[in-house]
């Protein structure tokens, strides 16, 4: 089962980190209607997936309100992140979103810290002033703060927060999360074919937008059935993989800006997370055994799902 695991939050963060070759595809059409498309056939895939194996209805996903407000909030932060994306791969901004996704995990540590009074250890610390340092050195070449990498990673960080806090099913939180958002986005949709503004590309990306639920639904539910099976930092760690993979393409397949000073404010970033990695493996793990994910050994944030 534990294998298993492993497997299916390699698939969730590969896909993740993959998705900008799908989103390039798809890239002539406007990033507002892409994200309305994503909630609205992402709900559809979702509360189908919820009814066949649990015969859930709607109604029983927000039996407590107060749960249920706050997966408002949720879908609201995870629609700026789905926008920004959108946006970030049609502008050939790759990197800057991969450098979002790699702040991640630190913007969580931060928030942890901040709302729900976790401790942080010296060494998360320094991972953190370094990552800072790093952003910092891309801000003075640019002559601004590399905004998409911020509200990257400021909205994921705010949308893990408020899932941590959320007693829900994983699969079932994002379920309602969609259906907050769903009948906005629909209507968003039924306004620009109205207005006559609703693209649709050539033949063949119009017939890959009917694939954008599949694409946001599919690493999410291998993710839910991860963090059930694997340890917790090991998927923490794991979460890497995707921006990882997003740098590559940026860099190597789309030719986006590499300048010397922007190296250096990664290299700044990655030896952050260097340390930060190798402060939230394990002692058990880095001997050789398998951690229990419920043993105090376990220091890392509990991480979220990427929202790509």
């Amino acid at each position: 089962m534990e294998r298993r695991g492993y497997g299916a939050a390699f698939g969730a963060h590969l896909l993740w980190g993959l998705a900008p070759i799908y989103w390039k595809q798809v890239g002539s059409i406007a990033a507002g209607q892409l994200t309305a498309l994503r909630f609205v056939q992402t709900f559809v895939l979702l509360g189908g997936y919820l009814w066949i194996a649990n015969r859930r209805s709607p109604r029983d996903l927000f039996a407590d309100r107060r749960v249920a407000l706050g997966h408002l909030a949720a879908g609201c932060l995870l629609a700026v992140n789905w926008l920004v994306f959108v946006y970030a791969v049609s502008t050939e901004r790759v990197v800057d979103l991969s450098l979002g996704y790699f702040l991640n995990p630190l913007a969580s540590v931060v928030l942890g810290m901040v709302f729900l009074g976790e401790r942080l250890h010296r060494r998360s610390w320094f991972a953190v002033a370094m990552s800072a340092g790093g952003v910092g050195v891309m801000a003075v070449e640019a002559g601004a703060l590399p905004w998409i990498s911020l509200v990257v990673a400021a909205s994921f960080g705010l949308y893990g927060l408020v899932k941590k806090l959320s007693p829900s099913d994983p699969v079932e939180g994002v379920a309602v999360e969609m259906l907050w958002i769903a009948p906005a986005a629909a209507g968003y949709l039924m306004w620009l074919a109205a207005n006559g503004a609703y693209e649709t590309g050539d033949d063949p990306t119009f017939a890959l937008t009917f694939l954008i639920g599949v694409v946001a639904a599919a690493p999410l539910l291998l993710f839910a059935r991860a963090a059930r099976t694997i340890p917790l930092w090991a998927l923490g760690l794991m979460q890497y993989i995707g921006p990882t993979l997003q740098f590559v393409l940026g860099v190597a397949v789309y030719g986006e800006d590499t300048s010397v000073t922007r190296m250096i404010g990664f290299a700044v970033i990655w030896t952050g997370l260097a340390v930060f990695a190798h402060d939230s493996w394990p002692r058990d793990a880095r001997q050789g055994s398998v951690a229990d994910p419920a043993s105090p050994a376990v220091q890392s944030p509990r991480p979220s799902a990427q929202a790509c």
